[in-house]
């Protein structure tokens, strides 16, 4: 899955964007572009990078903050998918619809991810939300879960870890199981 390119953007902070970002960037070996502040930079070397204003490349991972800087109405536009995370916060749900009407005129390959989940309860209330300003809104769960954040501290993505500890394989397995359900969804994988 060569050639596509890939935005986590959301108006909440602290809703998992730039954790997923970095997972994804990792696990389909892709450049990660933010114009966000954050350790991109660092854990990911010579393949992410913090930029006020974003060019359009191949084989990306964009993690946007916000749409204020020059460029990113243009990359969104030429995203081939709009991840937006969300959690279970009424303020969370709030922006992650306002992002999606923001960008509605940009770009209409939207996934919602619902984030840091405690129960199945989390995620219906997210989905429910979601769905009656967005119909036919597809929906992915990632329970609330260490991994995303061992990730980016190691340096390494869940795929990564998982093949690293069988003890991570099996304690994050339900997390690991909704991750690559995600994963193959953007892969184009529908197994």
């Amino acid at each position: 899955m060569k050639n596509k390119r890939i935005a986590v953007v959301t108006l909440d902070g602290g809703a998992g964007k730039t954790a997923i970002a970095f997972a994804l960037a990792k696990d389909l070996d892709y450049y990660l572009i933010s114009n966000d502040d954050s350790v991109i930079e660092e854990v990911y070397p010579d393949r992410a990078k913090i930029m006020k204003h974003p060019q359009i490349i191949d084989d990306v991972v964009y993690d946007f903050g916000g749409f204020v800087d020059t460029g990113v109405l243009e990359v969104i536009k030429a995203c081939d998918i709009v991840l937006i995370p969300c959690i279970n916060d009424i303020n969370s749900k709030m922006k992650a619809i306002k992002t999606i009407k923001q960008l509605s005129p940009y770009n209409d390959k939207f996934i919602v991810v619902g984030t840091r989940l405690e129960s199945d309860f989390d995620f219906q209330e997210i989905t429910e939300t979601i769905k009656k300003v967005f119909p036919e809104m597809e929906i992915f769960p990632l329970r609330k879960t260490k991994l995303f954040k061992n990730a980016i501290e190691f340096g390494q993505s869940p795929m990564e870890l998982e093949a690293e500890s069988k003890l991570t394989a099996y304690s994050q397995r339900k997390i690991l199981k909704e991750y690559k359900n995600l994963l193959n969804h953007i892969k184009g994988d529908k197994r």
